[in-house]
């Protein structure tokens, strides 16, 4: 993130109605040293909403960073008490994330507000979804929401409630709980994970009873949507490319898969 000088709140704050507006203004609206974004007003004025793929590089970042250390707050304090190995797992995120010393400053600001207001983490995720129109954003965010849970090598049962009912407001596939539930908390348990093949329809979005023109239809439309280079016209941070990248892979490792299974 390119931030510098002094970051001013008002213009993010002023096109987000909700919760996610009002913790930008108060953030933002202060000086962060070293943090700021460019570009002024990026693609809207006064209080009229704007487009989050229309904003800067910066200020899309800024949305981002907010939404991400907004929402990890609360899942970090599902069960009541935030936790130095919680704090440390979610310090990992934002530096996963390619979070400058900057802005993880800024995120830890966001962090400390959210974790203690009167918004869950629902209405931070209705927010994020109407205000990030591509749903591979979102699915990739959701990733990032498992990796905080399991930071501390166990998920508490509020913990898995929050992972199963996020899903619709931020509007993704129901299919993806079952993918990384078997995923981390099959391998955390020492159960067998579920059959890989099960996994690989579960990620194209597909049916075991897709004929193979429908499955490769199915394989093209996904791979072309979540190419990096697709995201990142579509408002991706940079800061998310490699996780990009990494699901990028799976897809692919998910058709090859599918076709050794079918002869294909």
């Amino acid at each position: 993130m390119g931030w510098k000088g002094m970051a001013i709140g008002g213009y993010l704050g002023s096109i987000f109605g909700g919760p996610l507006g009002a913790i930008l203004g108060a953030v933002l609206g202060h000086k962060l040293e070293g943090a700021a974004f460019k570009g002024g007003r990026a693609g809207g004025s006064g209080g009229q909403r704007s487009s989050y793929a229309s904003m800067s590089s910066d200020n899309r970042s800024m949305v981002f960073c907010a939404s991400a250390a907004a929402m990890l707050a609360k899942m970090a304090k599902a069960d009541g008490v935030v936790t130095r190995v919680e704090i440390n797992g979610v310090e990992r995120a934002f530096q996963r994330l390619g979070f400058t010393p900057a802005a993880r400053r800024y995120a830890v600001e966001v962090f400390r507000k959210a974790k203690d207001d009167d918004h869950s983490i629902y209405d931070y995720a209705r927010e994020f979804a109407a205000a990030v129109p591509s749903t591979e954003v979102r699915e990739l965010f959701y990733e990032i929401l498992w990796d905080v849970a399991c930071a501390d090598g166990a998920i508490a049962e509020p913990e898995r409630l929050i992972l199963q009912r996020i899903l619709s407001p931020l509007g993704i596939r129901p299919e993806w709980y079952g993918y990384f539930a078997s995923q981390r908390l099959g391998e955390r348990a020492g159960e067998p994970v579920r059959d890989s093949l099960i996994d690989a329809y579960a990620i194209l979005g597909a049916s075991a009873s897709d004929d193979a023109d429908e499955l490769k239809r199915k394989y093209r439309e996904l791979a072309k949507k979540n190419h990096p280079d697709a995201l990142r016209a579509q408002g991706l941070p940079e800061e998310m490319v490699g996780k990009a990248t990494e699901r990028m892979s799976r897809i692919n490792s998910a058709w090859t898969t599918i076709k050794e299974a079918r002869g294909l």
